[in-house]
């Protein structure tokens, strides 16, 4: 910048590719990595039965089961993801 060159960046959303893992594909990938056992039977229960539902205003949408996605803001979260796409 100070020799007036030009600078670039690049900025990658990974927001919605958190929200597009399988559950299914992710439990296979782990799998094949070797975990097996309690290990991840904790991770099949800690990313089944989530559910969502939707608030606009004062109307709420009925809840559906999450088949996808990690959870946001979570530590497991970011490294199952890394998992199935490593």
């Amino acid at each position: 910048m100070q020799n007036r060159h030009g600078v670039c960046a690049a900025y990658i959303d990974f927001s919605k590719a958190f929200d597009t893992v399988s559950h299914e594909k992710l439990f296979r990938c782990l799998y094949s990595y070797g975990i097996r056992a309690d290990l991840l039977t904790w991770i099949r229960n800690f990313f089944t039965s989530r559910t969502q539902q939707t608030k606009v205003g004062m109307a709420l949408s009925e809840l559906i089961n999450l088949l996808s996605g990690v959870i946001q803001g979570s530590s497991i979260g970011p490294v199952m993801f890394l998992m199935l796409n490593f």
